[in-house]
């Protein structure tokens, strides 16, 4: 079994209760919505489901150093070929969660429609949007993957004082992707720069932050556990 594969069969499970989760708290609280006004004005799904795939992302990257990198290693998978695991792993997952995220605003936007439920501020799906939307949080994604790992392996290689510092430096890719291609509830883009220059700065930190995770993973000593 490759390195890749184990990884998905690790995280089938939590992606299998994250994913029905979200949706189950997506239709409940729409419903209470719906249920006390007759249009909405802005996208639920979006509320919900932008800052879920994030941070979920997030704190999957802080598991992939702190709980699988001892033990995929231990079991005789070399830092590369777990490194390039992750990497494929991660990629699969941002490109996952922000078509979801896309899709599930398209899906949500046709409904609404459909039962005339959409407010005149409501945040039309367009393919044109759907586009832009993808263009925004596949960044995003990325710099929340990198972030998790980096700040993750900072801790896991040093001392906790040296691991704040590189959590610092960690943030980084995640607080400009945030400032220059952050999406919100209401099909709003904050235009700090137009998007061609804001994606090129957000993907070359975010491709510097990966370059660093690696070269701090790539020797990092494996902990011994608990007896």
């Amino acid at each position: 079994m490759s390195a890749i594969t184990a990884l998905f069969r690790v995280y089938r499970p939590i992606i299998g209760w994250f994913v029905p989760a979200i949706l189950s708290a997506y239709l409940i609280i729409l419903a209470a919505v719906l249920a006390s006004t007759p249009r909405l004005g802005f996208s639920m799904w979006m509320v919900l489901a932008v800052p879920a795939a994030k941070y979920w992302l997030l704190v999957v990257a802080i598991m992939l150093v702190a709980m699988q990198l001892r033990q995929f290693v231990t079991n005789g998978v070399t830092r590369h070929e777990y490194l390039h695991a992750v990497g494929v792993f991660g990629l699969i997952l941002c490109v996952a969660f922000a078509l979801a995220v896309v899709l599930g605003h398209v899906l949500e936007s046709a409904l609404l429609a459909a039962f005339d439920r959409r407010a005149v501020g409501y945040p039309v799906s367009t393919f044109g949007g759907a586009v832009s939307e993808l263009g925004h949080m596949l960044p995003l994604a990325l710099a929340y993957l990198v972030s998790g790992a980096l700040i993750a392996a900072g801790f896991y290689r040093w001392r906790p004082l040296a691991g704040l510092v590189v959590m610092v430096a960690g943030a980084v890719p995640v607080a400009l992707a945030e400032y220059l291609l952050n999406v919100d509830e209401f099909g709003t883009f904050d235009a700090h720069l137009a998007y061609a220059p804001s994606l090129v700065i957000s993907l070359v930190v975010t491709a510097a932050g990966a370059l660093a995770f690696y070269r701090v993973v790539s020797d990092v000593p494996i902990r011994r556990t608990a007896g």
